[in-house]
């Protein structure tokens, strides 16, 4: 399966892609013809739009850049998607949340929710208490695109807020929805997909807006 990460525009909106997958259309030839007719191409990717804005609203910055679908992502849908591999989720406990980390550690496709998590707490502010993730309860999808978001989050020096003051946000992390659809503090496994991104500080009051969109549509849909 191929993954990669590769930053295309710096600038105030985020955008995360993920290829998880790519097969191009063609015929396979089959051996003593059991195998036979065409392979229909399919692509699948995650995009996520991030928006930094300062106190006033103002947009600061903005970046484009692929992430990476991780083997616990890989694990999650084929165990949804095919009967005997693992246990169905309820709607509440599915993908739908976004997280913010300060993690330094270098990017990796076994990475897990546990060693996010464990990373960020490290790097975050020793006296944070910031609920970096949060859930959409209102996932959609059509045509074949699930969106997560858009979710804001906010900067201040008070457990209510999502990111502590002028710390930097440098990963941003897919995950498993919280029970409750509430703010909570670190990823919630299994950690679904990871994005290095440019390092972004957050003063006191500024926020981000995040958006996550994954796309399993075939491009004649």
């Amino acid at each position: 399966m191929n993954k990669t990460r590769i930053g295309v525009l710096s600038g105030a909106v985020l955008a995360v892609a993920c290829t998880a997958a790519l097969f191009s259309t063609g015929a396979l030839t089959a051996p003593q013809g059991i195998l036979h007719g065409p392979v229909h191409g399919v692509a699948a990717f995650g995009v996520a739009t991030v928006t930094h804005l300062d106190a006033d609203g103002n947009v600061v910055a903005e970046q484009h850049v692929r992430n990476q679908l991780l083997d616990a992502g890989e694990t999650f849908l084929l165990e949804q998607a095919f009967t005997g591999l693992g246990t169905d989720e309820a709607d509440a406990t599915q993908i739908g949340a976004i997280c913010l980390s300060a993690d330094n550690a270098a990017s990796s496709e076994t990475m897990t929710a546990g060693s996010f998590n464990t990373e960020h707490d490290a790097d975050d502010n020793a006296s944070s208490a910031a609920l970096n993730c949060k859930t959409d309860d209102a996932v959609t999808a059509a045509a074949g695109v699930a969106t997560i978001g858009p979710l804001t989050f906010t900067s201040g020096t008070t457990g209510a807020d999502n990111w502590y003051a002028d710390d930097e946000v440098k990963v941003i992390g897919i995950c498993k929805a919280d029970s409750s659809d509430a703010d909570v503090r670190n990823c919630v496994a299994p950690l679904f997909a990871h994005v290095d991104i440019s390092d972004t500080t957050l003063g006191d009051g500024e926020s981000l807006t995040v958006t996550y969109t994954f796309n399993m549509s075939s491009p004649s849909s």
